[in-house]
């Protein structure tokens, strides 16, 4: 009875929850027993109950389940496979936002902040994406943060900072466990700013071979190969392979990649 209770407690304040702080917490102390609260209220060391007349402390909590009104993960994933990367983040910043200041307690947030992340990542936001890997390393959850450094990884390629980018590789034990075709990429890139277009190609024939229906990685992988071909002095190829990413992702970032690529190799 009392389980039941709880439940039909969450969902309700998810609802009235909706129209404030789109979100309800259940609130699980060390005994077992749980609470749920439309908002957390956190006075130093303490979670004050919505009255003001209770608090616990921090210390004594296992686990801070959050229930977000409109956003779910399998939302988040939908929406990131399709593309809608820019839409995600501003649902993602509206719903989970509010809340992610709190990754530091034990609770249910590292998978949303890692969607943000990587929405963020894509997006160009260079400030959030600072943000938010900041608040996944404040959570200590080992593998989140081991993710998240290989995004990390990609933003110091993306300003040419490849030392640095090595360095943040190699911090993590196996890049692979997280995203094969993740990992394979962001060697392809240091192998080709070290020079390397061989080695990149390697890398880069990997992704377009075993994870050709990787919606994530397949474009970028796709934009590395023409750029390894213009580095091995095939302008031929790396037009073509550009006309692939101009026909397969019309209006978007890979479209405009490809024309550039295309500009670059054959002047038109």
């Amino acid at each position: 009875m009392t389980r039941l209770f709880l439940t039909l407690a969450f969902a309700a304040a998810a609802v009235v929850s909706s129209a404030q702080s789109q979100y309800a917490a259940k609130v699980t102390v060390n005994s077992g027993n749980s609470f749920v609260v439309k908002q957390l209220k956190i006075q130093g060391d303490r979670l004050y109950a919505e009255t003001g007349q209770s608090s616990t402390a921090l210390s004594m909590i296992s686990a801070i389940e959050f229930r977000f009104s409109g956003i779910s993960l399998s939302m988040c994933e939908s929406m990131f496979e399709k593309g809608d990367r820019k839409s995600l983040e501003n649902l993602l910043e509206q719903s989970v936002g509010p809340v992610a200041g709190y990754s530091y307690l034990p609770t249910n947030l590292g998978d949303y902040l890692m969607w943000m992340l990587r929405a963020r990542y894509w997006n160009g936001n260079a400030a959030g994406f600072g943000t938010t890997f900041g608040q996944i390393r404040q959570s200590k959850e080992t593998a989140r943060v081991e993710e998240g450094s290989l995004y990390f990884a990609l933003t110091l390629l993306d300003q040419g900072k490849v030392d640095n980018a090595k360095t943040v590789l190699a911090s993590v034990e196996n890049p692979d466990i997280y995203s094969v075709p993740m990992a394979e990429y962001i060697r392809g890139r240091i192998a080709l700013e070290e020079g390397d277009p061989r080695r990149a190609m390697r890398h880069v024939a990997r992704v377009l071979a075993f994870h050709s229906r990787d919606a994530e990685w397949l474009p970028p992988a796709t934009v590395l190969e023409a750029r390894v071909y213009q580095r091995l002095g095939q302008p031929e190829k790396a037009a073509a392979v550009a006309e692939e990413l101009m026909i397969a992702y019309p209006d978007s970032r890979w479209s405009r990649e490809g024309e550039k690529i295309k500009m670059e190799s054959t002047g038109n």
